[in-house]
């Protein structure tokens, strides 16, 4: 049952316009990325395809985007409620598990489609004819790859979680389009921190981890590394992800299925 309804949710985004909208949106945000975030800022010999510029751009991109994940993920219950549908979701034989689980997994798989567009767009500026091709190395996949995938997704995952959960417990349309500016906040807050690990931990965009961990590094390590799978970078991704599990568990025992049909302003 739940892979009927997380069909059904994919179905239901992909048939909105708005989905197209974002994934466009930022993949133009992406293609000018690097420009954008280092602006006023002198890479010196670093280039603008290594890896570490990779993740740095990628990790700004995707904190500025987190309104997106809360569009995506906040609404799929409240969704329910709002077309007052909710009320034949309780009478059927539906599971909690199953209905959580295939709204959760449907958003989600349109939320990395929607993100994969950061990933398609750094990739492509590379490429323009009218980019002057000094400032980069050449072309590897693994140096679009690897960021994307160590960066952009733990976020990803404990941004949907929450958002998820935010949405499904409060089922108010305010707090699913306020609730994307508490990861940057967050963000923010750790800039105020003084002990540098303790502040490359709890980043969510892994800016200040991405400069504790590799703030010995050579020039052509800076150019040609990918980046650590270990150290503060794990430490990080690590905090995150379990959160974000946290998160989902909390929220799942917290759900019942039959406050769907109990009306809520």
């Amino acid at each position: 049952m739940w892979y009927e309804i997380c069909k059904f949710e994919i179905h239901y985004r992909l048939r909105r316009w708005d989905t197209y909208l974002f994934f466009l949106f930022l993949l133009i945000f992406s293609l000018f990325g690097v420009e954008f975030v280092f602006e006023g800022i002198d890479l010196g010999m670093v280039k603008k395809n290594s890896p570490l510029v990779n993740a740095q751009t990628k990790g700004a991109i995707t904190g500025l985007s987190m309104l997106f994940v809360s569009i995506i993920m906040g609404v799929p219950i409240l969704r329910d409620f709002q077309y007052k549908i909710a009320p034949l979701i309780y009478v059927n034989p539906i599971s909690k598990k199953d209905y959580l689980v295939g709204r959760y997994l449907g958003a989600m798989v349109v939320l990395l489609f929607i993100f994969s567009a950061v990933l398609w767009g750094m990739i492509l500026r590379a490429q323009m004819p009218w980019v002057n091709v000094d400032p980069y190395g050449s072309f590897q996949w693994s140096n679009y790859l690897q960021p994307f995938v160590w960066v952009v997704l733990p976020i990803v995952f404990f941004g949907a979680s929450l958002f998820f959960e935010t949405g499904t417990l409060t089922r108010k349309l305010m707090v699913v389009y306020t609730q994307g500016i508490f990861i940057f906040v967050l963000f923010m807050l750790t800039k105020a921190i003084t002990h540098e690990s303790w502040q490359a931990l709890l980043d969510p965009f892994s800016l200040t981890t991405l400069t504790l961990s590799t703030k010995h590094w050579t020039i052509v390590e800076r150019n040609t590394s990918l980046l650590p799978w270990g150290g503060a970078m794990l430490y990080n991704k690590l905090f995150w992800i379990v959160l974000g599990v946290a998160v989902l568990a909390f929220g799942y025992f917290k759900f019942l299925l039959n406050s769907l049909s109990t009306n809520h302003t």
